[in-house]
């Protein structure tokens, strides 16, 4: 992005007309699908995100700022100060955090620092928009890619097959989901755990969630079993062969999506 457009973007924020642009000092973050920005002038500090071109084609954006204002109420997910209709916004940068690691998930306190926040989302009985189809999803990307491409996955895409008969056989339940909690979207506070980038949220069920968690984390079986114990409750017994489904098909997904829209 080019240093005037990301100046007309910020003249086009009310929160800073008492700012001149060029006194801001901005610094360029990094990104996949937005272009990033950390804005600094005087005692303030923010994160400009602005969605690229691409993104908007597959995301929905009223559902986005609606699912993230419900989890700012759960405390567990910062609020913009400003946002236009296109995705664009201005957040409050969240001073001395940090993302969270691998080695983290591999010790009972720190799993249970991670997923406090996941559980508190997933029964806080809230409802989402929109509603989140692996399936779908999964035959979404798959058809945006090129022939050789497409030919390259065919065989795990045959393998998915199975692996969504079996999801739509024993797992029914849709809660509030984040849906991309990789570890750059977990940051841990002095005081809590945040998490940010609510783009794909939606209702899904709560093996997104934690599948993802673990792909990110690259955890085994053994790592991931322990997850799911710290997780679960005794009256929501969580299965193992299910989250191992979650792994291969969301490894998928992001490989699809990758191809897709960043790589293409």
């Amino acid at each position: 992005m080019k240093p005037d457009e990301i100046d007309r973007y910020l003249s086009s924020i009310p929160e800073l007309d008492r700012f001149n642009p060029a006194d801001i000092k901005t610094t360029e973050l990094s990104g996949l699908t937005n272009f990033n920005f950390r804005l600094q002038i005087d005692d303030q500090d923010w994160v400009l995100r602005i969605p690229k071109p691409e993104t908007n084609r597959h995301i929905d954006r009223e559902a986005e700022i609606h699912n993230q204002l419900m989890a700012n109420q759960l405390g567990i997910a910062p609020r913009p100060l400003w946002r236009d209709n296109s995705g664009a916004s201005l957040t409050p940068t969240l001073k001395q955090t940090r993302s969270i690691t691998a080695a983290e998930l591999d010790h009972a306190d720190g799993l249970k620092a991670i997923l406090a926040p996941v559980q508190r989302l997933h029964r806080s009985g809230f409802r989402f928009l929109g509603e989140v189809n692996l399936k779908d999803s999964i035959n979404e990307y798959f058809s945006l890619l090129p022939d050789s491409r497409r030919s390259a996955l065919n065989q795990r895409m045959i393998q998915a097959r199975a692996c969504f008969d079996r999801i739509d056989e024993r797992d029914c339940e849709a809660v509030a989901s984040h849906n991309d909690l990789v570890l750059e979207n977990c940051l841990v506070g002095p005081k809590r755990l945040w998490l940010i980038d609510w783009e794909f949220s939606g209702m899904a069920s709560p093996y997104w969630d934690l599948a993802t968690l673990c792909n990110a984390a690259g955890l085994d079986s053994i790592q991931s079993k322990r997850l799911l114990e710290c997780y679960g409750t005794d009256s929501a017994q969580m299965e193992e062969s299910l989250l191992f489904d979650y792994r291969t098909l969301l490894q998928l997904l992001s490989d699809c999506w990758m191809a897709a829209i960043v790589h293409r």
